[in-house]
C-alpha cells in the first residue's frame, strides 16, 4: 500500500458520533458527501455535514427526532432538507443537510458535482472508525489527488455552464480551503465569465459576501479580475480600468480600488497588531452590525471595491490637474443601484452608500490642519454607527498610496497614541499619507472614548427649550438644540445649568 493510501482521515469526536448515529437510523446506504468530505480530508474542523441518500425526506425526519433539532425544507422539488442542531447539545456541529441522491446512484451524483475536490463520498456505517483510511473514500474524479496538490479543478466544462454560480463559487471554495484554482479551470471561468449574472441575484450575493468575509479575500478579487470575472459581475467597474492611468498607472482607478481592498483586508486581519487597545471594541462593533448572516467585514470590502466607481464619469482636467468633482456623491448613488440589483439587504446597501458618500471627509479634515472638537462632532453626528466602517475604508484608501514594506515600517507612526512627529518622514507625499492615517486613528479612538463621547447626550430636549425661552414650536428649536450640542462637544457646556444659560444667550 502506498504512503498516500495508508494515510487516514481523522474525525472530530462529535462529528464521528453524529455520523455513526445517522448511519444506524436506517438500512439504506447513507453517504457523507461534498465539502464535508473535502474539509475532513484537509484536516479542517467540520461544523456542517452533508448527507446523500435515497428517500432523503424519511432520513431527515429520523435525524430530526434522534438529534432533537429543527428541520427545515430547503428545496422541496429536489428533496433537500436541513437540520439545525441545538447548540446546548451539539457544541461543534451546527447543522446537517440531507439531500436526495441525484441520478441513478452515488457515482452519477458525484459526477454532477462542481469540482473534483467536492466529488468525494464516504459510506457511513454504525461501526465507522474515527480514523478512516483514504482508500475508504469514493473518489471517481481524482479529488484526493487534487487536494494533495492543493488544486481546485473543474474536470468538465459543462458543469460551469449548467450552473454559472460555480464561476464565483470556485473562488470562495479556493479561499476557504486554501487551494489554488488550476490554470485550465481559470481559463474556463474566463471563457464563460459573461454568464456570471445569470443565476438568481440572491445566490450571487450570498457567494460574493461569503468570499468577501474571508481574510485574504482581496487577493481573490484580484484573481477574479485577471480572468475577467470581476467586471462581468460589476460591469460598472470596467471603465475604471482605463481612467486616470496617468495617475495610478496601468489599470487606473480599478487598480487603485483593488489596492484599497488589499489594505482594508490587511487592516481587518491585523486589528490586534495595528490597534491593540481598539481591536476588541472594533470587532464587537462590527459583529453587532452583521446583517443577513454576512459579517460586516464583507460590507466594508464592498465599499472599498466601489468607493471610486463614479470617478470615470466625473473625471475632468482643470488647469492641467485631473479632478473628480462629486465622485463621492455620485458613487454613493451608483453603489446603491449596483447592490440593489444584487439583492443585498437594505441595511447593507445603506452602509456601503454612506461609506462611499463620506469617504473623502477624513482626508479633508487632515488637509485642514487637524480636526477641531466641532468638526469631530459633526463627523460623528453625520456618520453615526457607520463611522468605524468608514474609517476602516479611509485607512485602506490612504494606506494604498504606500508600498507594503514602507507601510509596515511606518505603522507605528501612523497608528500610535499619541501621534508621533512626522517632520522627518520623506518624501512629502508619504508624510502626508502618515498624517491622514494619524487622523483616522484619532477618530477611531474618539468613537470608542468612554470618558468623552464625540456625540454627547443631550442636556435639554425641545420642550425644555420652548419652556425656558418661551418660544413656540418650529425650526428654531432644532437650530438651538444643534448649537447647544456643538457647545457640549467643544466642552463649553457641561451641565444642565450651563445649558440653560447657553440657550438664554441665543434667544
Amino acid at each position: 500500500m502506498s504512503a498516500a493510501a495508508a494515510r487516514r482521515v481523522r474525525l472530530q469526536p462529535q462529528v464521528h458520533a453524529a455520523l455513526r448515529r445517522a448511519a444506524g437510523l436506517r438500512a439504506s446506504p447513507v453517504w457523507l458527501v461534498g465539502g464535508a468530505v473535502r474539509d475532513a480530508a484537509l484536516g479542517r474542523p467540520l461544523t456542517d455535514l452533508d448527507l446523500a441518500t435515497v428517500d432523503a425526506r424519511a432520513l431527515a425526519a429520523l435525524i430530526s427526532r434522534a438529534f432533537q433539532g429543527t428541520l427545515v425544507t430547503l428545496d422541496a422539488e429536489n428533496a433537500v432538507f436541513r437540520l439545525v442542531l441545538p447548540s446546548a447539545r451539539w457544541r461543534t456541529l451546527k447543522q446537517i443537510d440531507v439531500a436526495e441522491i441525484q441520478g441513478r446512484g452515488i457515482e452519477e451524483d458525484l459526477a454532477r458535482r462542481d469540482f473534483t475536490v467536492n466529488s468525494l463520498a464516504l459510506l457511513l456505517r454504525p461501526d465507522l472508525p474515527a480514523a478512516i483510511p483514504r482508500t475508504d473514500f469514493l473518489d471517481p474524479r481524482g479529488g484526493l489527488a487534487d487536494l494533495d496538490r492543493g488544486v481546485l479543478r473543474c474536470a468538465d466544462e459543462r458543469l460551469l455552464k449548467e450552473d454559472p454560480l460555480r464561476l464565483l463559487r470556485a473562488f470562495r471554495i479556493a479561499a476557504q480551503a486554501g487551494l489554488v484554482i488550476d490554470a485550465a479551470t481559470l481559463a474556463l471561468i474566463g471563457k464563460h465569465r459573461r454568464l456570471a449574472r445569470a443565476p438568481a441575484a440572491e445566490r450571487v450575493c450570498a457567494e460574493l459576501l461569503s468570499l468577501l468575509a474571508l481574510p485574504g479575500a482581496s487577493a481573490w478579487l484580484a484573481r477574479m479580475d485577471e480572468c475577467g470575472l470581476l467586471t462581468a459581475l460589476f460591469e460598472e467597474l470596467e471603465p475604471a480600468r482605463r481612467c486616470a492611468e496617468i495617475y495610478y498607472g496601468p489599470g487606473g482607478v480599478l487598480k487603485h480600488s483593488l489596492e484599497v481592498c488589499a489594505r482594508v483586508d490587511f487592516l481587518l486581519t491585523n486589528l490586534r497588531k495595528i490597534y491593540p487597545a481598539l481591536a476588541r471594541p472594533l470587532e464587537e462593533h462590527f459583529a453587532a452590525r452583521a446583517a443577513g448572516g454576512a459579517p460586516y467585514r464583507a460590507v466594508i470590502m464592498l465599499a472599498a471595491l466601489l468607493h471610486d466607481v463614479a470617478k470615470p464619469e466625473t473625471a475632468r482636467t482643470i488647469d492641467g490637474r485631473l479632478r473628480f468633482f462629486e465622485h463621492d456623491a455620485r458613487g454613493a448613488s451608483r453603489s446603491q443601484k449596483i447592490l440593489r440589483s444584487l439583492r443585498l439587504s437594505s441595511d447593507q446597501v445603506e452602509a456601503v452608500a454612506v461609506m462611499v458618500r463620506h469617504h473623502l471627509r477624513p482626508g479633508h479634515l487632515a488637509c485642514g490642519g487637524g480636526a477641531s472638537d466641532r468638526a469631530v462632532y459633526r463627523f460623528f453626528r453625520d456618520l453615526g454607527e457607520h463611522a468605524p466602517g468608514l474609517l476602516a475604508l479611509c485607512w485602506g484608501d490612504h494606506a494604498s498610496y504606500m508600498p507594503e514594506p514602507r507601510l509596515a515600517r511606518l505603522l507605528g507612526a501612523a497608528c500610535a497614541e499619541p501621534p508621533r512627529c512626522v517632520s522627518r518622514i520623506r518624501p512629502e507625499e508619504t508624510r502626508k499619507t502618515v498624517r491622514h492615517l494619524q487622523l483616522v486613528s484619532m477618530l477611531l479612538r474618539r468613537f470608542f472614548d468612554q470618558d468623552r463621547a464625540p456625540v454627547p447626550v443631550r442636556l435639554l430636549n425641545g420642550n425644555e427649550v420652548m419652556k425656558a425661552l418661551r418660544i413656540p414650536p418650529g425650526p428654531r428649536i432644532g437650530e438651538i438644540l444643534e448649537r447647544l450640542r456643538e457647545a457640549q462637544a467643544e466642552g463649553k457646556v457641561l451641565s444642565r445649568e450651563q445649558a440653560l444659560a447657553f440657550i438664554a444667550r441665543l434667544k
